[in-house]
């Protein structure tokens, strides 16, 4: 079965645009090793401070390596060593190159097997480079063949590089993407997604928060039925879709939930006492009646009859599977800019009184849907330092109950990438 792994990508853009800092996270999100290679010369004190700057920004994440010319040899020593490279940055190599008396012939050629070098790698190369065209006609003649030949240099990589990124104010667009990741061959013989619909998962379920601030914009009625259409087909059980959905818009039938959430919440903060009381009441655990919807989730345990596939050993297993669509309603909230807030705080019983639920079902879930100013950096629980995220390497066991590793080991070097994005 063929893999495709090789892929270049050549982000350019105006100066202070974010090209290296867009580089640099999506490289961190590649499980593997990572180099830097740097074209920069630290020629006065102020070069160096930056220089010195970055190389601190990036920590020990990245291996730096620090060369001006030989950019395609040093990528030839590093074939093997590397999943991921990022070459910072084209224009600068072309300045340099020039600086040292190349002629205009030699620099292309370099150009050349500069691309035919990273074309060989076997991991993802990012090449940064300047957009040189869009200011005015400089007024030396050194200036402009610099211009020229950087332009020309320009070209030949975004003509043979996968992709090509522009960087505007700090913000992406893609002017050439990959051909190679949305081939159907591809997609038929490894069933894998396409490298940029894998980021966009990811950064879902990574970006995904427990809002509890929502503004007074409504939520459209289309956005919302593709959000509970994604609910509805998450997996459950015997295909049993124990779900419901109670869609809550009405003012009043909010404050009654509202008053129920207090009155639970008076008897939960009795267990906490000092410090740690001071900072229960410090946190806002509900947006009953300010978010513009909320969504009671239930659960039907006898729908599909007595005997449902799969449950016999395990009948508890109608309640994971709404939890299931709870996780696929959060998510796709999410990419449409929604902000989802789960109340447990609630008395079911209560609740089934105020939203004529009956007996037999089961409240899975409470909660309160809307758009919100802003998405918290970290869960609200980590910011305000009530809980922390544990380490997955932690929580990981092998063959038996904190069972070590023996031949089959995996590297969590990801959860770094993890907690960059929270």
């Amino acid at each position: 079965m063929k893999t495709v792994r090789n892929r270049t990508t050549l982000i350019t853009g105006g100066s202070r645009s974010g090209k290296s800092k867009f580089a640099l996270s999506l490289g961190e999100k590649v499980n593997g090793k990572r180099i830097y290679l740097a074209t920069a010369e630290a020629l006065d004190e102020e070069m160096r401070e930056r220089i010195q700057s970055h190389q601190k920004e990036r920590g020990g994440r990245w291996n730096t390596i620090e060369e001006p010319i030989k950019l395609a040899e040093t990528l030839a020593e590093q074939e093997g060593k590397s999943d991921v490279v990022i070459i910072d940055c084209l224009t600068l190599w072309t300045c340099n190159l020039m600086m040292k008396d190349k002629d205009r012939k030699s620099i292309l050629c370099m150009a050349k097997e500069l691309i035919a070098q990273c074309k060989k790698i076997n991991g993802h190369i990012f090449l940064i480079t300047n957009e040189v065209g869009a200011g005015i006609v400089p007024e030396g003649k050194l200036s402009r063949d610099f211009r020229d030949l950087a332009g020309e240099a320009n070209q030949m990589m975004a003509e043979s590089f996968d992709e090509v990124v522009h960087m505007v104010s700090g913000i992406p667009t893609y002017i050439k993407k990959s051909l190679w990741e949305d081939s159907a061959s591809e997609k038929k013989e490894t069933h894998e997604f396409s490298q940029s619909k894998k980021e966009g998962l990811y950064e879902a379920i990574y970006k995904r928060r427990d809002v509890r601030q929502f503004s007074s914009k409504p939520v459209p009625p289309n956005t919302l039925s593709k959000v509970l259409q994604a609910a509805h087909h998450a997996g459950s059980v015997g295909f049993m879709q124990p779900w419901n959905f109670i869609v809550v818009d009405d003012s009043d039938v909010k404050a009654k939930v509202a008053e129920n959430f207090m009155q639970s919440n008076l008897k939960a903060k009795k267990r906490f006492k000092g410090e740690r009381l001071s900072l229960y009441e410090s946190l806002k655990l509900e947006g009953i009646t300010e978010a513009p919807i909320n969504i009671c989730v239930t659960c039907d345990s006898f729908r599909k009859g007595p005997h449902v596939l799969g449950r016999n050993t395990m009948p508890e297993t109608d309640v994971y599977s709404a939890c299931c669509a709870i996780q696929n309603l959060w998510l796709a909230a999410r990419v449409e800019g929604l902000a989802v807030g789960w109340v447990s705080i609630l008395s079911p019983e209560r609740l089934k009184i105020d939203l004529g639920i009956p007996e037999h079902i089961k409240v899975v879930a409470y909660l309160c849907v809307g758009y919100t100013d802003s998405f918290y950096e970290k869960p609200l629980l980590e910011l305000s330092g009530w809980e922390r995220r544990s380490s997955l390497e932690e929580l990981v066991f092998y063959n038996n109950w904190e069972g070590k590793p023996s031949g089959f080991r995996m590297d969590f070097s990801m959860e770094v990438n993890s907690k960059r994005v929270h």
